[in-house]
């Protein structure tokens, strides 16, 4: 684990089925950390307007890639920490693999 997370018990692994986010990771040949762009806006949860990201987040990120709107769909979160699989929140995300 990189340095940040040393202090870390649990750490959350999101696996996308977003194509260009599989193939960064294919391509480097490990896996990347990112976040989730949660927005102060009362109505969205998560900004997901790539102009609008690009606008408040390019001076501040090594790069921004357009790959069109996302959902505004929270992912599905399983908490695998214990002996038994805990759904934390239901989301986008089949719940079949449990």
């Amino acid at each position: 684990m990189p340095k940040e997370f040393k202090k870390k018990t649990t750490v959350g692994i999101r696996v996308p089925d977003n194509a260009i986010a599989l193939e960064i990771v294919r391509q480097l040949g490990n896996p990347i950390v990112s976040t989730s762009i949660h927005d102060e806006d009362a109505v969205l949860e998560y900004s997901t307007d790539p102009e609008l990201i690009f606008e408040k987040w390019q001076n501040l990120v090594d790069i921004v890639i357009d790959g069109g709107y996302g959902d505004n769909i929270g992912s599905t979160i399983i908490d695998l920490s214990g002996f038994e699989p805990v759904v934390i929140r239901e989301g986008k995300g089949s719940l079949e693999v449990l």
